[in-house]
């Protein structure tokens, strides 16, 4: 594979990684938030702040895994459901970024959904610094 390809991978894998740390980081520091974006998007009303945390706690390491490429069938497939689940919540500021109420800030949610899918498809080829190759290329000496 051209090595510009394995260092786009890379860079989607440790910047789409960082999105998910802050996130989760936000889940563990900010609860009040996070019970207030449950309720507003998803509908889910009265989150527990130790629920809040467990989710952050959850995220972060699901993060740290993507950052270093491990288990990535498995991490990459759980990102794309997260990321796809965040942007079907939030598909009404996307379908209309202009409307009255609207936050066009929304709309980074799409490249960011296309980037990770990307990566999902791609992971196989996805092998600068990932501790998954590191572990095939172990197994197979």
């Amino acid at each position: 594979m051209q090595s510009n390809v394995k260092i786009a991978l890379l860079l989607i894998r440790v910047t789409f990684g960082l999105f998910l740390l802050v996130w989760g980081l936000d889940k563990i520091l900010n609860t009040d938030h996070v019970a207030a974006v449950f309720s507003k998007f998803y509908g889910i009303g009265a989150l527990a702040g130790s629920v809040a945390m467990i989710l952050g706690v959850l995220q972060v390491l699901l993060s740290l895994a993507i950052i270093t490429g491990l288990f990535k069938t498995v991490t990459y497939g759980a990102a794309v459901l997260i990321h796809g689940g965040s942007t079907i919540a939030t598909a009404g500021h996307i379908l209309m970024p202009m409307a009255e109420g609207s936050n066009l800030l929304f709309m980074a949610g799409l490249p960011i959904m296309g980037a990770v899918l990307g990566l999902f498809i791609a992971r196989k080829e996805d092998t600068l610094f990932s501790l998954d190759s590191s572990r095939e290329h172990v197994k197979s000496a």
